[in-house]
């Protein structure tokens, strides 16, 4: 059960948020975590005037089990709000993220941003596709308009990792294959939360921005339904 605990503070801002997200492949049993995964440091943000943390259990409850994507997800989000918001708390009507890679991330952001309503998951648009090289998030801070981009070093992933999934849905896979998936899935949801954020995301650099238009959130639900129908109406 996810737990998203809330604490008053003096805080009260209106405001809208944007979010690009994705969707992902499961893993182990809800419940069944870790006890890394539940010692890992938790986010803690503000939404609507109250704080509330979200642990990496808590994503892996709300997705359905512990999944890597959600797990690099995680670090990444923690790793990208400490960037921009160093000792303050995170509101998150100041915080917009762009992503543009399916898989856990989806849960992960959606659990972040919108709470832990599962009818309101939102599903990825037409033309968004599973690869390591999209695991890059782009964080951007209102008030301050600075922003940061967050990408897993290259090499990280495992190379053949999409290919075995493949396979695994299928059914085509072989023995010593399947061995290899789940020691891959296992070293990722394992090793990554034990790793510094240099080593997973380097170094990226927080910079200025200037934005012109505008995104609503219900707007983004009704763009991404239509690109979804299109794209089947098409198959």
């Amino acid at each position: 059960m996810v737990s998203i605990q809330p604490r008053l503070r003096s805080v009260s801002v209106p405001g809208l948020f944007l979010v690009l997200v994705l969707f992902c492949i499961p893993c182990c049993a809800e419940g069944d975590y870790s006890a890394l995964a539940q010692d890992i440091p938790p986010i803690t943000v503000v939404r609507n005037g109250q704080e509330r943390t979200i642990s990496l259990t808590d994503v892996y409850d709300f997705h359905g089990n512990a999944c890597p994507g959600a797990t690099m997800t995680f670090q990444a989000v923690r790793y990208g709000l400490q960037l921009l918001f160093g000792a303050d708390t995170p509101d998150l009507d100041d915080l917009v993220i762009f992503s543009r890679s399916p898989g856990g991330p989806m849960d992960m952001i959606d659990l972040l941003m919108k709470g832990a309503d599962k009818s309101g998951r939102t599903w990825p648009p037409a033309g968004i596709t599973m690869a390591a090289e999209n695991f890059s998030f782009q964080f951007l801070r209102k008030s301050t308009l600075q922003a940061v981009t967050v990408r897993l070093n290259d090499g990280l992933w495992p190379e053949d990792w999409f290919e075995l999934r493949d396979k695994h849905r299928a059914g085509t896979i072989t023995d010593a294959e399947e061995e290899k998936r789940k020691k891959d899935r296992g070293d990722v949801i394992g090793q990554f939360p034990r790793k510094p954020f240099t080593e997973l995301f380097g170094e990226p650099e927080v910079y200025a921005f200037v934005a012109w238009g505008g995104l609503e959130q219900g707007e983004m639900r009704r763009l991404i339904r239509q690109q979804r129908k299109q794209a089947r109406a098409k198959n």
